[in-house]
Protein backbone atom coordinates (compact mmCIF):
# COMPACT_ATOMS: atom_id res chain seq x y z
CA UNK A 1 0.00 0.00 0.00
CA UNK A 2 1.49 3.46 -1.09
CA UNK A 3 1.23 6.36 1.39
CA UNK A 4 1.67 9.17 -1.37
CA UNK A 5 -1.49 8.73 -3.24
CA UNK A 6 -4.27 11.38 -2.88
CA UNK A 7 -7.42 11.27 -5.39
CA UNK A 8 -6.11 14.37 -7.11
CA UNK A 9 -3.17 12.30 -8.48
CA UNK A 10 -6.17 10.75 -11.35
CA UNK A 11 -5.66 13.37 -13.35
CA UNK A 12 -1.78 14.10 -13.61
CA UNK A 13 -1.67 9.58 -14.01
CA UNK A 14 -4.23 9.87 -16.39
CA UNK A 15 -2.49 12.88 -18.74
CA UNK A 16 1.01 11.09 -18.12
CA UNK A 17 -0.35 7.69 -19.87
CA UNK A 18 -1.30 9.58 -22.60
CA UNK A 19 1.89 11.43 -22.71
CA UNK A 20 0.94 14.79 -21.31
CA UNK A 21 2.79 16.65 -18.93
CA UNK A 22 0.74 18.49 -16.88
CA UNK A 23 3.34 20.34 -14.73
CA UNK A 24 1.95 22.75 -12.22
CA UNK A 25 -1.59 22.81 -14.60
CA UNK A 26 -3.03 19.85 -12.39
CA UNK A 27 -2.41 19.42 -8.17
CA UNK A 28 -1.39 15.92 -8.53
CA UNK A 29 1.24 13.77 -9.44
CA UNK A 30 1.68 10.46 -11.81
CA UNK A 31 1.25 6.81 -9.84
CA UNK A 32 4.56 6.36 -11.59
CA UNK A 33 6.57 9.27 -10.38
CA UNK A 34 6.51 8.33 -6.31
CA UNK A 35 7.52 10.73 -3.85
CA UNK A 36 11.37 10.16 -2.47
CA UNK A 37 11.48 12.69 -0.05
CA UNK A 38 13.69 12.89 3.11
CA UNK A 39 10.76 12.88 5.58
CA UNK A 40 9.19 9.78 4.21
CA UNK A 41 11.96 7.69 6.17
CA UNK A 42 10.35 9.12 8.89
CA UNK A 43 7.30 6.81 8.59
CA UNK A 44 7.79 4.05 11.08
CA UNK A 45 9.01 7.07 14.28
CA UNK A 46 5.67 8.01 13.84
CA UNK A 47 3.45 8.03 17.05
CA UNK A 48 -0.08 8.64 18.22
CA UNK A 49 -1.76 11.76 19.75
CA UNK A 50 -1.14 13.28 23.27
CA UNK A 51 -3.38 16.17 23.57
CA UNK A 52 -5.21 16.14 19.89
CA UNK A 53 -8.25 14.33 21.23
CA UNK A 54 -9.92 14.77 17.49
CA UNK A 55 -7.64 12.01 15.96
CA UNK A 56 -8.33 8.75 17.05
CA UNK A 57 -6.18 7.19 19.00
CA UNK A 58 -4.86 4.40 17.34
CA UNK A 59 -4.03 6.90 14.23
CA UNK A 60 -0.11 6.89 14.66
CA UNK A 61 0.64 9.91 12.57
CA UNK A 62 3.53 12.70 13.72
CA UNK A 63 6.83 13.01 15.14
CA UNK A 64 9.23 15.57 16.11
CA UNK A 65 12.41 13.79 15.69
CA UNK A 66 13.91 14.90 12.01
CA UNK A 67 14.89 12.66 9.44
CA UNK A 68 18.70 12.41 9.42
CA UNK A 69 20.95 15.77 7.94
CA UNK A 70 18.20 17.78 9.13
CA UNK A 71 17.47 19.77 12.96
CA UNK A 72 14.66 21.86 14.56
CA UNK A 73 15.72 24.59 16.64
CA UNK A 74 13.28 25.07 19.46
CA UNK A 75 15.42 27.54 21.86
CA UNK A 76 12.94 30.58 20.98
CA UNK A 77 9.45 28.90 21.70
CA UNK A 78 7.56 29.00 24.66
CA UNK A 79 7.15 26.01 27.43
CA UNK A 80 4.21 23.90 27.07
CA UNK A 81 1.13 24.16 24.26
CA UNK A 82 -0.43 21.28 22.53
CA UNK A 83 2.13 18.59 22.32
CA UNK A 84 1.96 17.02 18.61
CA UNK A 85 2.70 20.92 17.49
CA UNK A 86 5.50 22.05 19.94
CA UNK A 87 7.54 23.49 17.07
CA UNK A 88 8.29 21.50 13.96
CA UNK A 89 6.35 18.46 13.62
CA UNK A 90 6.60 16.00 11.49
CA UNK A 91 3.01 14.75 9.86
CA UNK A 92 1.11 12.72 7.75
CA UNK A 93 -1.74 14.36 5.95
CA UNK A 94 -4.49 12.26 7.31
CA UNK A 95 -3.47 13.32 11.05
CA UNK A 96 -2.95 17.03 10.36
CA UNK A 97 -5.89 17.42 8.78
CA UNK A 98 -7.61 15.53 11.97
CA UNK A 99 -6.12 17.89 14.29
CA UNK A 100 -8.70 20.49 13.05
CA UNK A 101 -11.10 20.09 10.48
CA UNK A 102 -12.02 24.19 9.57
CA UNK A 103 -8.76 25.57 8.52
CA UNK A 104 -8.22 24.52 4.95
CA UNK A 105 -6.28 21.60 5.64
CA UNK A 106 -7.94 20.16 2.90
CA UNK A 107 -6.72 22.23 0.54
CA UNK A 108 -2.89 20.51 1.77
CA UNK A 109 -3.50 18.14 -1.71
CA UNK A 110 -0.04 18.81 -2.77
CA UNK A 111 1.67 17.07 0.14
CA UNK A 112 2.54 13.82 0.50
CA UNK A 113 3.21 10.50 2.50
CA UNK A 114 5.17 12.50 5.91
CA UNK A 115 5.92 16.37 5.69
CA UNK A 116 6.84 19.50 8.02
CA UNK A 117 4.64 21.64 9.94
CA UNK A 118 5.02 24.18 12.04
CA UNK A 119 1.75 24.59 13.39
CA UNK A 120 1.28 27.93 15.85
CA UNK A 121 -2.07 28.18 15.72
CA UNK A 122 -2.50 23.98 17.02
CA UNK A 123 0.23 24.27 19.47
CA UNK A 124 -1.40 27.89 20.56
CA UNK A 125 -4.53 26.02 21.80
CA UNK A 126 -2.25 24.41 24.70
CA UNK A 127 -1.32 26.04 28.03
CA UNK A 128 1.74 27.45 27.01
CA UNK A 129 4.24 30.57 28.18
CA UNK A 130 5.68 32.55 25.62
CA UNK A 131 5.12 32.09 21.86
CA UNK A 132 6.15 29.95 18.81
CA UNK A 133 9.33 30.42 17.40
CA UNK A 134 10.32 27.58 15.85
CA UNK A 135 12.95 26.82 13.26
CA UNK A 136 13.92 23.99 10.59
CA UNK A 137 17.10 23.87 9.07
CA UNK A 138 17.81 21.74 6.07
CA UNK A 139 21.35 19.59 5.58
CA UNK A 140 24.08 21.63 4.26
CA UNK A 141 24.43 21.74 0.41
CA UNK A 142 27.46 21.63 -1.19
CA UNK A 143 27.74 24.73 -3.45
CA UNK A 144 31.34 24.88 -5.09
CA UNK A 145 32.25 27.95 -8.03
CA UNK A 146 30.09 28.58 -11.03
CA UNK A 147 27.12 26.00 -9.28
CA UNK A 148 23.96 26.77 -8.43
CA UNK A 149 21.32 24.82 -6.13
CA UNK A 150 17.53 25.40 -6.02
CA UNK A 151 15.41 24.87 -3.21
CA UNK A 152 11.87 23.81 -4.40
CA UNK A 153 9.01 23.12 -1.42
CA UNK A 154 5.59 23.24 -1.43
CA UNK A 155 3.97 25.05 1.23
CA UNK A 156 0.59 25.38 2.77
CA UNK A 157 0.51 28.92 4.62
CA UNK A 158 -2.00 30.33 6.65
CA UNK A 159 -1.69 33.64 8.08
CA UNK A 160 -3.02 34.85 11.21
CA UNK A 161 -2.43 38.05 12.57
CA UNK A 162 1.10 38.77 14.39
CA UNK A 163 2.80 36.01 12.85
CA UNK A 164 5.49 34.93 9.60
CA UNK A 165 7.26 32.53 8.08
CA UNK A 166 10.48 33.27 6.68
CA UNK A 167 12.94 31.00 4.35
CA UNK A 168 16.48 31.73 5.16
CA UNK A 169 19.61 30.66 3.48
CA UNK A 170 23.28 30.98 5.00
CA UNK A 171 26.53 30.34 3.31
CA UNK A 172 29.33 28.50 5.04
CA UNK A 173 27.37 29.07 8.42
CA UNK A 174 26.89 33.16 8.59
CA UNK A 175 24.40 35.30 9.31
CA UNK A 176 21.63 34.29 7.41
CA UNK A 177 19.99 35.45 4.59
CA UNK A 178 16.36 36.51 3.94
CA UNK A 179 15.21 34.38 0.73
CA UNK A 180 11.66 34.40 1.40
CA UNK A 181 9.13 36.09 3.23
CA UNK A 182 5.49 34.69 3.76
CA UNK A 183 3.12 37.84 5.58
CA UNK A 184 -0.01 36.60 3.47
CA UNK A 185 -2.14 33.62 3.02
CA UNK A 186 -0.48 31.32 0.23
CA UNK A 187 -2.26 28.32 -1.88
CA UNK A 188 -0.57 25.26 -2.18
CA UNK A 189 1.62 25.64 -4.86
CA UNK A 190 5.13 24.92 -5.07
CA UNK A 191 7.78 27.89 -4.22
CA UNK A 192 11.18 28.34 -5.42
Amino acid sequence: MRDDVKPVDVAATALAHVGADAGTAVDGVPLSAPDDDPFDTLRPNLQARVDETGIPAAVKGFTHTPPAGWSVDNSRTGAGGATEWAGWAFATDEFWTRSQRDQWRKLNVRSRDVFAVADSDEWDDGTHTGSFASTLVTPAWPVTGGTRRTLTYQTHYRHEAGQTAQVLFSYDGGTPTLVRNHTATRSPRPST
